[in-house]
Formats: C-alpha cells, sequence, structure tokens
C-alpha cells in the first residue's frame, strides 16, 4: 500500500513537473513571439526611416521645379472675348456677300435708266431746238418784209414832214404813245445789223442784237 501512495505520488511529481514544462514552454513561446513582434516593429520603423532618407535626399538632390507659366497676354484674352461675336458676325457678313450682286445689278439697271433719260432729254431738246430755228427763221422773214414796207412808207412820207423833226423831239410821250399802241407806226426805225424793228422813241437805240457796230436806220430821225 505504501509502494502505491508512493508511485501515485511519484507520479502525481512527475506530471506536476510536466505541467510545469509546459508552462514553461509556453511562457518561452511567448516570449518568442513578443520577440518577434517587436523585431518587426523594428523593422517598420527602420524602413520608415530609410523612407524619410529617401524623401529627403531626392528634395535635397533634385532640382527645384520650373517656375509657373505665365499668364496669357491681353490680346488672347481680347481675342477669345471677340470669339463670340466673330461668330455672330459670320452670318451677317455671308449675307452680305450674298447681297452684294444685287446691289450692284440694281446699280447697273439705275445707270441705264438715268442714261435712257438723258437721251430721251437731249433728243426732246434737240427737237425743240429745231422747232425754235424754224420759228426764228419765220420772224426773221417777216421782219424783212415789214422793214421793206416801212422804208417804202417812209420815203413817202419824207418829203412832207422834213420840216417837222423838233416837234417830234418836242412831243416824246405822243410818240411814245403811238409807239407802244399801234406796231405800224411811222416812227420807227430798224436795226441793219440784226435787222430788228425798232420805235423811234428808244433815242438810245437799245437793240437786242447787242453787237458793238449796230446801226440804226431812221428815216424821220437821222
Amino acid at each position: 500500500m505504501l509502494l502505491l501512495l508512493l508511485l501515485l505520488l511519484l507520479l502525481l511529481l512527475l506530471l506536476l513537473l510536466l505541467l510545469l514544462l509546459l508552462l514553461l514552454l509556453l511562457l518561452l513561446l511567448l516570449l518568442l513571439l513578443l520577440l518577434l513582434l517587436l523585431l518587426l516593429l523594428l523593422l517598420l520603423l527602420l524602413l520608415l526611416l530609410l523612407l524619410l532618407l529617401v524623401l529627403l535626399l531626392l528634395v535635397l538632390l533634385l532640382p527645384p521645379p520650373p517656375p509657373p507659366p505665365p499668364p496669357p497676354p491681353r490680346l488672347l484674352l481680347l481675342l477669345l472675348l471677340l470669339l463670340p461675336l466673330l461668330l455672330l458676325l459670320l452670318p451677317l457678313l455671308l449675307l452680305l456677300l450674298l447681297l452684294l450682286p444685287l446691289l450692284l445689278l440694281l446699280l447697273l439697271l439705275l445707270l441705264l435708266l438715268l442714261l435712257i433719260l438723258l437721251q430721251t432729254s437731249t433728243t426732246t431738246t434737240t427737237t425743240t431746238t429745231t422747232t425754235t430755228t424754224t420759228t426764228t427763221t419765220t420772224t426773221t422773214t417777216t421782219t424783212i418784209t415789214t422793214t421793206t414796207t416801212t422804208t417804202t412808207t417812209t420815203t413817202t412820207t419824207t418829203t412832207t414832214t422834213t420840216t417837222t423833226t423838233t416837234t417830234i423831239h418836242s412831243d416824246k410821250k405822243r410818240i411814245h404813245t403811238m409807239a407802244a399802241t399801234t406796231t405800224y407806226s411811222p416812227y420807227r426805225g430798224a436795226c441793219m445789223f440784226y435787222k430788228q424793228p425798232l420805235f423811234l422813241w428808244d433815242f438810245n437805240h437799245n437793240c437786242s442784237c447787242l453787237s458793238p457796230t449796230h446801226i440804226f436806220r431812221s428815216p424821220v430821225m437821222k
């Protein structure tokens, strides 16, 4: 019985020892794990330090960044602002280009109308001048005939009225009224240059011929 008890005790002791060993092993494992974790942390720190060093080296060794580009000039800004206006004006310019030939055609038509009007006016003026020339020729023929008749009548009256020249000068009003009222007055002369009969009361011999070689012939007053 004693042996059994001793054996049991021994077994218990062995078990306890085993348990203690196991515990020790576990503790060792835990310590190893902790050491591994610490090592990992140290490695991470080292990596971070290395990265920082690399960044510092890059900052120090690399050249500085280039300066920022200058702002765009004012002309470009103005062009950018004017672009919408130009886009709006483009259809207007196209319309003007389309209307230009029409305007030119209208101008040509107006010029043709003006030319036609000028031609018609010139033809009318030529016809009027021809008619006036015919009328003037007829009037000159009539005046020539009247001057011939007056010369014939005055030749008959000069024999009787040579002594009455002073009375004609003194009685201008009577001669004026006679000459103004009667066309067949004996007190009438003629311009030999223009062939135009003149009344005797026109003592200044005013004639429409306006020539410096005006010749006035009157059978009554010489």
